[in-house]
């Protein structure tokens, strides 16, 4: 899971984003900027493997978490600007023809005293790994 979310960080990365972490990351709120963005993984599920003489492919399908968090006094429109100028590319890019934008939805985070805009994406993906790196793994 963590290999598919760096994945993904770095294509937002590469569309424009910024202050992206991953759910694993241990830095402090306070140090993550204005805004920022949280990434993670709500469901995992691997299909049977297929093989060939050096891959082998894994049907992946997961849902994507992306949480996006808002400065104290942000509107609506500010936070879905940030989203839309920031990420929505990259989730057009991810979504491609098998994979779907589920939901998206902005509230308020009581706690943090912030808007959150969280969007959903399902991903039908194929992890593909090469027989070398399967060998070197189980040494």
């Amino acid at each position: 899971m963590q290999e598919i979310i760096s994945q993904i960080k770095q294509s937002f990365i590469l569309e424009g984003g910024e202050n992206i972490y991953t759910a694993f990351d241990a830095v402090p709120i306070r140090d993550k900027g204005k805004f920022f963005t949280v990434l993670s993984i709500g469901g995992y599920e691997a299909s049977a493997p297929i093989y060939n003489a050096d891959k082998i492919y894994m049907p992946v399908k997961a849902e994507l978490l992306v949480t996006v968090l808002a400065p104290e006094n942000c509107t609506q429109e500010q936070i879905y600007d940030y989203y839309a100028l920031h990420f929505e590319a990259a989730v057009n890019k991810l979504c491609g023809l098998s994979s779907t934008l589920k939901r998206i939805d902005i509230s308020v985070d009581k706690n943090l005293n912030r808007l959150v805009l969280k969007a959903v994406v399902k991903l039908n993906c194929v992890k593909i790994i090469t027989r070398t790196e399967e060998a070197e793994s189980n040494d």
